[in-house]
């Protein structure tokens, strides 16, 4: 859900930029009379949260590589971290919490609205060990679609497995910075100036020919 949400964040954070800041200059340039809306909406806070050094995801994946690691000591990192330290972040009071059968250990506070997370079993969901046997059996399949779909996950041996790890945070960044990288190399948006519709037009949408 995490992944989910940093995803959200990062496409509301391109969508708004293009739509209310560069919008609001290309106002400026044209020589249009226009007073500068604050829209409030940068998302970098949040964004920054959840996957810069030091942030959520950051600091699971680095709780991955250790041996003795479990969720609680992730959480009491994350905590000791940012708890009261960072404005998107919060801890959920008693009160709140009271009478769930898995209660948030902490918030983010997200573009949509407040999001809590329970992070059991976040450790294990994050390394996601895939078998490299069903891997193998994954890659030799009869069906063309599900061989191409594991084509280029070789297995590792064992000097090269701790150089090829990936955690389930790591690949979903990669594949978002892709994203974002192919969403910032084209002109997505384009500016329509809609005149008044003709009256044969008018006689069509009103049903009559």
């Amino acid at each position: 859900q995490l992944c989910i949400n940093l995803t959200n964040e990062r496409l509301q954070q391109f969508f708004n930029h293009h739509m209310f800041i560069l919008e609001q200059e290309e106002y400026k340039k044209e020589g249009i009379v226009w007073q500068f809306i604050d829209f409030g909406l940068d998302l970098e806070e949040s964004i920054d949260l959840m996957e810069k050094p030091m942030g959520i995801l950051p600091m699971l994946d680095e709780e991955c590589v250790f041996p003795k690691a479990t969720d609680m000591t992730y959480k009491d990192k994350v905590l000791a971290q940012h708890n009261k330290k960072h404005p998107k972040f919060s801890v959920p009071s008693m009160k709140e919490v009271k009478g769930m059968e898995h209660p948030p250990h902490f918030n983010i506070h997200h573009y949509a609205g407040v999001v809590g997370y329970n992070v059991e079993d976040w450790l294990t969901k994050n390394a996601d060990p895939l078998n490299e046997n069903c891997l193998d059996l994954f890659r030799k399949s009869a069906m063309p679609f599900m061989a191409t779909l594991f084509e280029d996950c070789v297995p590792a041996g064992p000097k090269d497995r701790k150089k090829t790890f990936q955690t389930m945070a790591m690949m979903h960044r990669k594949s978002l910075n892709a994203l974002m990288a192919m969403l910032n190399s084209k002109q997505w948006y384009q500016r329509r100036v809609r005149g008044e519709p003709s009256a044969l037009y008018q006689r069509q949408t009103r049903g009559a020919r």
